[in-house]
């Protein structure tokens, strides 16, 4: 099975390198990365172009102008540079852990998708001070070591499991219909492509996402949520997000639901 993994990110180079490094870890290197930019300016460019020779796996580059909030274009863009038949997508101020690609190979099964829909959240004045080597070295997916550095990682304790058997069980224990959430979830290539993809009528913060969960669920494509198996860490940042379109999009996305919508009016196709 080929797998891409596709990461979304804008203006946030410092972040975009520690999710590298994190890919660069990964125990499985059968994968390729396509990177989302939404219009980064020059600095993530060059940041792309000096790592890809020397990453372990195909480095790829979908880039659009910056206009706006447009991530569901460039996702669209990004999935037809693909060669994978199932895509892994997360956000470039996301670190994955080293059995990441690992464990969403593992439990991708046709007929379904998968949300991680979980991801530990690190204040930036933790993370600020993260090194390759403490990614290279996995210190920054233990609690210990993350509670030594001023964080209150109590929270986290069982999603920071590093056992896959305990984190098994207690996924089998929250058996919440999954949501499909950009940071953490994959699908089959196939299957994104019959729902024509992220609905690019999105053009602010949150819910293209979700959008695109609920329509693949209405195409009768069942859902998998792994909240203890996938695992990766948020360095958090300010954020600039609108709420009046946030609320706009979830008006929007529960009309999405309401209506059963299966394909996006504006979308791969």
């Amino acid at each position: 099975m080929k797998i891409s993994v596709v990461i979304s990110t804008f203006n946030n180079p410092a972040s975009l390198q520690k999710c590298l490094w994190g890919f660069c870890c990964q125990s499985r290197r059968d994968f390729e990365v396509v990177i989302a930019d939404d219009g980064s300016a020059d600095d993530t460019r060059q940041l792309i172009a000096q790592f890809a020779p020397q990453a372990p796996f195909p480095l790829g580059h979908a880039w659009q102008e910056h206009q706006g909030f447009r991530k569901a274009r460039i996702l669209n863009q990004a999935i037809r540079q693909c060669a994978g038949e199932y895509l892994i997508f997360t956000d470039g101020d996301c670190v994955p852990r080293d059995d990441f690609v690992l464990a969403h190979r593992r439990h991708a099964k046709p007929g379904y998708f998968i949300a991680g829909g979980s991801h530990v959240n690190i204040p930036e004045a933790v993370h600020a001070g993260f090194t390759r080597e403490d990614i290279e070295q996995q210190l920054v997916f233990q609690r210990e070591w993350l509670q030594g550095r001023g964080m209150d990682a109590g929270k986290y304790r069982y999603r920071l499991t590093s056992s896959p058997g305990l984190a098994l069980v207690l996924d089998l224990l929250t058996p919440r219909p999954g949501v499909f959430v950009g940071c953490n979830s994959s699908a089959w290539k196939r299957d994104v492509e019959s729902v024509n993809g992220f609905d690019e009528s999105y053009t602010g913060y949150g819910s293209e996402d979700k959008d695109l969960g609920a329509r693949l669920t209405h195409h009768g494509v069942r859902s998998r949520r792994l909240k203890y198996s996938l695992v990766c860490i948020h360095l958090d940042h300010p954020k600039g997000y609108s709420p009046q379109e946030m609320l706009e999009n979830r008006r929007r996305l529960q009309e999405v639901k309401a209506q059963k919508r299966v394909r996006a009016a504006k979308g791969i196709e």
